[in-house]
């Protein structure tokens, strides 16, 4: 697995010079470079087949191009002149390498040759003491000289244990490049190049191109300059990309799998602030933020107060003018708008839509996102957007790939799913339970009432309350009339005065002998309980709709059927004016009872006369 060193430190304290010694290469490929004496852009050089080093500009106006180097590195030589010291670029350079989590560094004390050695032994102590109160104690400090090669096999074993030292891991699964040069082949077209922090590509794979999110073909790959079948996690790669034009791509943005990482113009995320920095970062401060190998400015919303003050870490939101990708829990660095100098540094953690208030609840959701446990990185991004989560969305939103997340959401105990989307098995559960408490209570209160509304439910959010009704209705313990919801099995029952308005009811519909009311005529002439006991009557199929508003007994209808069979016992057809002969009401009501006798498949209609289609007689 390819490890990345990268060289830090002041200007002319001589980073490339000792590049060059280590390696033979000059990094410095700019004309302007070579001709200044000045390291502009980043450079890279193979220290072996399995380690390469970038060499990153010293100078303060070159500090955007200093992150981009360092961004993807896994171990630092922090370079020092023993003539000069701590310089104000070391200090940054170090500020910076330890916001960006990079622990494993080694101080190659250069220029050892023009300074006496009771010099040397004082710098190297103040050295040690300074490494010592920024966070590396104990780090080891070679003196070298890159022009007489004085100690440099001494930090070639220096370097090679730390190198040997550098346990990597791609935790990930999905593919990530942060572009740190474009360049146009002729021949081939657009080339970009940098170090993948994940997984791996090849050959002929698409590739997603972040922030823009536009799908590249991969044409061809290289890595150490030879052509390759695929790139790794660690590796330098040089990527040929099909249909891409150099003006699209720039250092700043990054090739990923597609789909698989967030961008938005809001970022939720952790801010850290230098302790040795001057000031308090105040509410809607605007500042920039170094984020892989792009730079882009942002202002600052606090969420925990209204100033961070130095050595103070925070939850915030950062505001874009543009569109950002990045990585969840992606380490950026964080530097004053005017004067550029470095602040502090951040861990990115989600794309969002919205402004958060101060103090939002879900604050303890991020506070609790230190641990690495996939489980319950799940559950947080569950709780935190407060819908129902498919495994594609959860994958994104953890940056991982989504076999770890479907291997995660087997665990039937922990998750429900419903149509392939998830959520916590204990929300619900709770939900469920609510509602049931919810419906139980409105059923002994309302014995005879349709149902209450989803609303009236459950206080969760519209997809969360869709996604536990859905599936509650799956399951059986629930059912529902349009958005009316009862548990499943309620069978409203009737005390002694809905008997009494039952019997009412009852009469009318007796005494109207199959003449009866229209259903708004005849709730006209019913109290608000009798209209209630009349919407039972009609759900439990006491009352049975023949046609339109018109409604008969289920009795009327079943001695209706009785006189039917009487008849054509007798009789092989029936005809409008005889079936006046059976019940004694108008053509207005007999048409629709034989129409409804019909559409149930009892009748047959020829002509003006209807025959038997029944059973056997």
């Amino acid at each position: 697995m390819q490890k990345v060193i990268g060289l830090a430190g002041h200007i002319d304290h001589g980073k490339t010079a000792l590049v060059k010694a280590l390696t033979g290469v000059d990094t410095d490929r700019l004309e302007e470079e070579k001709r200044r004496g000045v390291t502009i852009d980043i450079g890279i050089a193979f220290y072996s087949d399995e380690v390469t080093f970038i060499d990153v500009p010293g100078h303060e106006k070159f500090i955007k191009n200093m992150v981009t180097g360092v961004s993807t590195v896994d171990a630092a030589l922090l370079v020092i002149a023993a003539d000069d010291g701590v310089m104000p670029q070391t200090r940054e350079h170090l500020d910076i390498l330890h916001i960006l989590g990079i622990r494993k560094i080694l101080v190659a004390l250069n220029k050892s040759d023009l300074v006496e050695p009771d010099w040397l032994d004082m710098v190297s102590e103040e050295i040690a003491n300074y490494l010592d109160e920024r966070g590396y104690p104990d780090t080891k400090i070679i003196p070298v000289s890159a022009i007489t090669g004085h100690g440099i096999e001494d930090l070639r074993v220096a370097l090679d244990e730390t190198i040997a030292s550098i346990k990597t891991q791609d935790r990930q699964g999905v593919f990530r490049l942060p572009i740190d040069r474009v360049f146009s082949v002729k021949g081939f077209g657009t080339v970009v190049t940098g170090t993948v922090l994940s997984h791996e590509l090849r050959k002929g794979q698409s590739v997603e191109l972040f922030p823009q999110e536009i799908t590249f073909p991969v044409r061809g790959l290289q890595s150490h300059h030879l052509d390759v079948d695929k790139i790794k996690f660690g590796d330098r790669g040089a990527i040929n990309l099909g249909g891409a034009s150099v003006e699209e791509l720039g250092r700043g943005a990054f090739l990923g799998s597609p789909g698989m990482f967030q961008t938005g113009t809001t970022w939720v995320a952790e801010m850290s602030v230098l302790a040795h920095w001057k000031r308090p970062v105040k509410e809607a401060d605007r500042v920039h933020l170094h984020i892989g190998t792009g730079k882009r400015e942002a202002r600052v919303h606090l969420l925990e107060a209204n100033h961070c003050d130095p050595g103070q870490s925070m939850m915030v939101q950062f505001f874009f003018e543009e569109n950002v990708s990045a990585g969840f829990k992606e380490k950026v660095v964080i530097r004053f708008l005017s004067p550029e100098e470095t602040l502090g540094g951040a861990e990115l953690l989600w794309a969002m839509d919205r402004r958060l208030k101060k103090q939002d609840k879900r604050l303890s959701i991020l506070k609790a996102l230190k641990t690495e446990d996939i489980g319950e990185l799940i559950n947080a991004a569950m709780e935190f957007f407060a819908r129902p989560l498919n495994r594609r969305e959860i994958a994104r939103y953890l940056s991982v790939a989504e076999s770890k997340v479907h291997t995660a959401l087997q665990n039937a105990e922990a998750y429900k799913s419903h149509q392939d989307r998830f959520i916590k098995q204990s929300l619900f559960d709770s939900s469920v339970d609510q509602i049931h408490h919810i419906l139980e209570t409105y059923h002994q209160k309302e014995p005879l009432g349709k149902g209450l509304p989803r609303e009236q439910l459950t206080e969760l959010g519209p997809a969360l309350r869709e996604f536990v009704l859905a599936s509650a209705l799956s399951q059986g313990t629930l059912k529902n009339q349009g958005d009316l919801w009862q548990l499943s099995g309620h069978q409203g029952t009737l005390d002694s005065t809905d008997e009494q308005a039952k019997q009412k009811i009852v009469n009318i519909f007796k005494e109207s002998n199959y003449s009866s009311p229209a259903l708004d005529e005849l709730k006209a002439s019913l109290n608000s309980q009798e209209i209630t006991v009349l919407q039972w009557m009609i759900q439990h199929k006491d009352l049975v709709r023949i046609e339109k508003d018109f409604y008969l007994l289920n009795s009327q209808i079943e001695n209706f059927l009785e006189m039917l069979l009487s008849w054509f016992k007798e009789n092989s057809e029936l005809t409008v004016a005889q079936v006046r002969e059976i019940i004694p009401t108008t053509r207005k009501y007999i048409l629709p009872m034989l129409n409804y006798v019909e559409r149930k498949g009892l009748l047959l209609r020829d002509g003006d006369v209807r025959r038997w289609s029944g059973d056997a007689l």
